[in-house]
């Protein structure tokens, strides 16, 4: 998978809906993907920002 906003490429690991608190403390809920590079550390983005790598 590719991060369309960072261009980082890894394998998709999980998509999960967690609870966030925006910058007024209003909680709301959004779904992330978490990718895995060959560097084994994982990191989260927008499901929205993902796509097949070529």
């Amino acid at each position: 998978m590719e991060d369309i906003a960072s261009k980082g490429r890894g394998r998709l690991m999980a998509v999960v809906c967690e609870s966030v608190l925006n910058h007024e403390g209003q909680e709301r809920w959004v779904r992330l993907a978490y990718i895995r590079p060959a560097s084994g550390i994982e990191w989260s983005t927008a499901v929205g920002n993902i796509s097949l790598a070529p």
